[in-house]
Parts: C-alpha cells; structure tokens; sequence
C-alpha cells in the first residue's frame, strides 16, 4: 500500500513539474519528460510488474492531459517500463550511468513513437528536421535533469520502501524469537 501511495504521488508531481515548472524554463522549445524518468527508474530499481504498471499510469496521465487518443502514450510507457523491469537483477544503487542510458533510449524511443504516429503518417518525412529541433533536444534535457531526478528518486525509494522491507523484517516471528534468546542469553 505504501508502495502504491508513493508511485501515485511520484507520478502526480512528476506530471505537474513537467507541465508548469519545465514548461516554463523549455530550453530550445525541448521540455524534459519526467515521467519516462519515473517509468524507468520505477522498473529498474523495482521490478518489471512495477515498472509496467507505473508506466501505464505515466502514459495514461499524459494521455489524458494531452487530450489525444487515450492508451497510446499508456501502452509506450508501459512497455519502456517493463523492458527497464529487465535491467532490475543488474541495479546497483547509487550507479548514476547506466540508468543514464536506459532513460536517453527510453526518451529515444518515445521521440520515435511520437514521430511515426504524429508525423510520418500524415506524410511528413522530415525526419531530419525533426531530429535536429525535437530529438536532440528533447533527449538532452532529460538526460541533464535525470542526473539530479534520478537520483532523488533513488533516494526516495531507498528511505521509503527499503525501511519498510527493513521494518517488516524486525516484526517476522523469527526475529522476535531471536530477539528474545538473545535478551536470555544475557541474564
């Protein structure tokens, strides 16, 4: 549940600094995507049922903020999110480089996605006008702003969920029975 509670708050604020905040300091019109941020950093630091399902959410909530067909940018993040949920058996926390690199392939391919099904089936095949003004951008921005995104998130995520697991570990019957004998031992 507290899992739940943090990932719905992650997602909620994440949305709301990248559309007022971000909007508001866009540098060469590129606005850096945070949700992709929280997507990756969800099914690499998690798992892959963690990161699909936060990246589900991510999408839809731009989904509905955008205003375009519903579950498209649902089904991108969720699938960013599950192929991150791979890389989990190889989290190392506090590693900074290789999170850097699945979040700039993971904004790659939602800057591919978007230029498939908003431009290149409407005819537009400027691909490299586009790389240039969108792409290039567009995956610097969130690259530089994930170094210090990315790593709040790890800090959250280890001083949350981690001192829940911590916590649920003490209360285990086998501890308190441990606990005890040691507390015997000693008198």
């Amino acid at each position: 549940m507290l899992a739940f509670l943090l990932f719905t708050i992650e997602i909620i604020v994440s949305y709301l600094l990248q559309n007022t905040v971000f909007a508001a300091l866009s540098i060469a019109n590129a606005v850096p995507d945070l949700l992709v941020i929280v997507a990756v950093a969800a099914g690499y630091q998690n798992s892959r049922l963690r990161g699909m399902a936060v990246g589900f959410f991510c999408g839809l909530i731009l989904d509905i903020g955008s205003g375009g067909i519903l579950g498209v940018y649902a089904l991108f993040y969720m699938i960013i999110g599950y192929i991150c949920g791979h890389f989990h058996n190889y989290y190392v926390q506090h590693d900074i480089f290789f999170p850097l690199m699945l979040i700039a392939f993971s904004e790659l391919a939602v800057c591919a996605a978007n230029y498939v099904f908003g431009f290149l089936i409407r005819g537009d095949l400027r691909l490299m006008v586009y790389v240039k003004t969108i792409f290039v951008p567009r995956i610097l921005y969130t690259v530089i702003i994930s170094l210090v995104y990315y790593i709040l998130l790890d800090i959250l995520y280890e001083r949350i969920l981690n001192r829940k697991a911590e916590d649920e570990a003490f209360l285990t019957p086998e501890s308190i029975l441990a606990e005890d004998a040691r507390k015997e031992s000693v008198m």
